[in-house]
């Protein structure tokens, strides 16, 4: 009997790629053999990078931004260990496409094998422990920088380039909707902020098809690949988000973004030091609420004390000229 462990993202369609997990003798000395080996990789690595490895690196959490998140991971191994192959399990592979740190993406998982995954910070509702820098302690690894990489191709970014050519403004994207509700702020601000902006700005608005119709915008949610929007969200003078793929995806073109975070996840751990992060803290928060296992029984009051007016001087503060 085989099994295969937790499937990245709940994806079935990966779960060949997994290296078994054998359940019965003989073949399970193998495997506890194998996880005994991944399990001391911190004093592995140095001689699987001299003599040119492969270890696979898994997205397990899944999430698309999780699959930004994995890539700032083998980016972090491989400046340290410049000589390891990386393999990359990841349910968002499209996302991942183009960077040169990873060397094969969606094949089968290695013998060495990591998780890029902080699933024990959501468990003990962590304040402050950067999730990137949680992945190099778990590989005896001091060194890391948090910063998200996206790589398009040119004629990504032709196409682009054509489909807002006819913007006479500079451009603002925005994104106004997570799939978590903990981390929304409200249409009424989303509106009161847009009104505010639109006489200065070509605003765009990306996301899935969840995002609301909002008047005044250019509406391309709902309408895009994941690549598409980031190629679009690559014309973008600024943008104004929530904690969701898209923060990810602006920090790795290097778009300046205001982020409305709240108070379910803490800056300290996901926030970009680029970025204005706007944040609160109640008795409530850092909660961790993810969506069908926990609910907010505080109305979401953390999102509340973010104004239209902070986030309007926070984009002032920006050096944008915005007219009053």
């Amino acid at each position: 009997m085989k099994d295969y462990g937790e499937i990245p993202g709940g994806k079935s369609e990966l779960q060949p790629l997994l290296y078994p997990f054998y359940r019965t003798y003989p073949l399970k000395l193998w495997s506890k053999f194998r996880w005994f080996q991944n399990s001391r990789l911190s004093s592995l690595l140095p001689s699987l990078n001299k003599k040119r490895k492969w270890l696979t690196v898994i997205d397990r959490l899944g999430a698309p931004g999780d699959a930004l998140i994995t890539a700032n991971v083998i980016r972090c191994i491989k400046e340290t260990y410049t000589n390891l192959k990386i393999n990359c399990i990841t349910p968002q592979s499209e996302l991942i496409l183009l960077d040169p740190n990873i060397d094969s993406i969606n094949q089968p998982e290695t013998f060495y094998s990591f998780d890029s995954t902080y699933w024990e910070l959501i468990v003990r509702k962590e304040k402050s422990q950067n999730i990137i820098e949680h992945n190099m302690f778990r590989l005896g690894l001091d060194k890391y920088d948090y910063k998200a990489t996206f790589y398009l191709s040119e004629e990504e970014k032709d196409w682009a380039k054509q489909e807002t050519s006819n913007f006479d403004k500079p451009i603002l994207a925005i994104c106004t909707k997570s799939k978590e509700p903990v981390k929304n702020w409200s249409e009424a601000n989303w509106l009161e902020l847009i009104q505010n902006l639109k006489a200065n700005f070509s605003i765009i608005q990306l996301g899935d098809d969840k995002e609301p119709s909002i008047e005044g915008v250019h509406q391309f949610a709902g309408k895009l690949s994941m690549r598409e929007s980031a190629a679009i969200l690559s014309r973008a003078s600024h943008f104004i988000g929530l904690d969701s793929l898209l923060m990810h995806v602006a920090n790795g073109l290097n778009i300046p973004s205001i982020i409305i975070f709240g108070g379910s996840r803490p800056v300290d751990c996901f926030g970009y030091s680029e970025n204005i992060n706007l944040s609160s803290a109640p008795e409530c928060s850092p909660c961790w609420i993810h969506k069908g296992y926990e609910e907010c029984t505080y109305n979401i009051k953390c999102m509340d004390t973010i104004t239209p007016g902070k986030v309007f001087s926070d984009l002032q503060s920006l050096n944008l000229t915005i007219r009053q």
